[in-house]
C-alpha cells in the first residue's frame, strides 16, 4: 500500500491506544496523516505510542455521548477526512446463545453498536466539512455468514460479540445509504483474526499491523472497495 505521500489529511481512530487501533494510528502517521487517537486510558496509550510523532491522544469513552461530542468539538471549524470506529468489546470464547450472561451481552451491544453509533453522530459535523470524507467501521467475520471458522453459522462461541457485530454491519449499511448523497462514504471492514490477546497467535492470528492494513484499505486505496460493504483485505466478505 502507498506510504509517505504528502497528504495533510486528518483522521480520528477510536480505540487507538492498543492492538489494531494503535497499529492503524502508526500506519496513518507513516502515510502522512495527522491523527487523533481516542482512548480510555491516555497514560497507557501515551506509552504505547511514545515513539509516534504527529498523533494527539485524547480520552473518550464510547459509553458517554457527551464526552465524544466534547472530543469532536476540537474539530470545530475544521474538516475531518477519516473516522475509524475501531473500539470494541469482545466476549468470552465459550459464551453461547444458551449460556450467555445477558448483562454481559448488553455491555457488548453498548460498546460495539451504540458506542459506534455515538461516535458516528459526534463526528458527523466535522466529516461534513471535509472534501471526500470517509468513515471506516471495524466489523468482524464473527458477525458474518461467510467466515468459515468463526462466522455466525460456523461457530457458536463469543455469541454476544458476534451478534453485536452483525448489528454493526447493519448500521454500516444504513449509514452508507443515508450519507451517500452527502458524499460521505461509509465502509465496514474486518481485520481478520488478529493477535490482540494472549494465546491468539497460537490460534493462527496475524499481527496487528496486518489487521490494520485490512482496516485502512478503503482510505489508503481509495476506490478499491465499495461503500456499504464488509471487506477483509479489500475483498468482499458477505455479511
Amino acid at each position: 500500500m502507498p506510504e509517505g505521500d504528502e497528504t495533510t489529511k486528518t483522521a480520528v481512530v477510536t480505540g487507538g491506544g492498543r492492538g489494531i487501533g494503535a497499529a492503524a494510528v502508526r500506519r496513518l502517521v507513516r502515510a502522512g496523516w495527522t491523527v487523533t487517537a481516542v482512548v480510555r486510558d491516555p497514560d497507557r496509550a501515551g506509552e504505547v505510542l511514545a515513539d509516534v510523532e504527529g498523533v494527539t491522544i485524547v480520552r473518550g469513552d464510547l459509553h458517554d455521548a457527551a464526552e465524544l461530542h466534547e472530543v469532536a468539538r476540537e474539530f470545530d471549524g475544521r474538516p475531518l477526512d477519516l473516522l475509524v470506529a475501531n473500539a470494541a468489546r469482545f466476549a468470552p470464547w465459550d459464551q453461547t446463545a444458551s449460556n450467555a450472561d445477558l448483562d454481559d451481552v448488553l455491555d457488548s451491544f453498548e460498546v460495539n453498536v451504540l458506542g459506534t453509533w455515538r461516535t458516528l453522530q459526534a463526528f458527523l459535523p466535522a466529516l461534513r466539512r471535509a472534501k471526500d470524507p470517509q468513515v471506516i467501521v471495524v466489523g468482524s467475520g464473527a458477525g458474518s455468514h461467510s467466515d468459515p471458522q468463526f462466522g455466525i453459522t460456523s461457530s457458536p462461541g463469543a455469541a454476544g460479540y458476534a451478534v453485536s457485530k452483525a448489528a454493526v454491519h447493519a448500521l454500516v449499511r444504513k449509514a452508507a445509504t443515508e450519507l451517500a448523497p452527502e458524499g460521505i462514504e461509509v465502509y465496514g471492514v474486518d481485520p481478520g483474526l488478529t493477535a490482540t490477546a494472549p494465546g491468539m497467535e497460537e490460534m493462527g492470528a496475524r499481527p496487528p499491523a496486518v489487521g490494520a492494513e485490512s482496516v485502512l484499505w478503503p482510505a489508503l486505496l481509495p476506490g478499491s472497495v465499495d461503500p456499504g460493504t464488509l471487506t477483509r483485505d479489500g475483498r468482499d466478505l458477505g455479511w
